[in-house]
């Protein structure tokens, strides 16, 4: 074996460790906290969700709900940070004839990570559905509690 075949072998061996080490360690972060279940951190998602949603136009509610790297995208192309989120959204109040509920909610748990997807419906004073939002929000488990990291939603066309 010459020796550019030899080193060869050697950097081929170290890229694959490497590789595997690199996953090891993900595999290990993406581990839930001991103590948690699955079924414990959906609840727990479903629970946040409904505060955000009786909340989305209250800072107070929002703050805490949110993290600090908190990013969502929004129709005109920006990506709002936590705090021009919680600007926005306490500023810009719906009708108070407006009420929302969800229409459908999905919780994916990946660890301390947790993807919710669902519809958000609006109906009027007389509980008439007026207009559907359909959702993702992606959370992490971080400082002993859940934090959305992402939210995005797009309004449903009627076919």
């Amino acid at each position: 074996m010459t020796h550019i075949n030899l080193v060869a072998k050697v950097v081929s061996v170290s890229v694959g460790l490497l590789a595997v080490w690199i996953w090891l360690m993900h595999m290990g972060t993406a581990m839930a906290t001991p103590g948690r279940t699955a079924e414990q951190d959906r609840q727990a998602l479903i629970a946040l969700e409904n505060t955000w949603l009786k909340g989305e136009h209250d800072a107070a509610v929002l703050d805490p709900i949110l993290a600090s790297d908190f990013i969502h995208p929004v129709v005109t192309g920006d990506f709002l940070t936590k705090a021009q989120h919680i600007y926005y959204s306490s500023r810009h109040r719906p009708p108070a004839n407006l009420k929302n509920r969800f229409g459908n909610l999905r919780v994916r748990m990946y660890g301390d990570v947790g993807i919710v997807n669902g519809i958000v419906v609006t109906s009027d004073k007389d509980g008439k559905d007026v207009s559907r939002t359909i959702f993702t929000d992606v959370f992490v488990y971080r400082d002993g509690r859940w934090q959305a990291i992402n939210a995005q939603e797009n309004k449903v066309e009627k076919l």
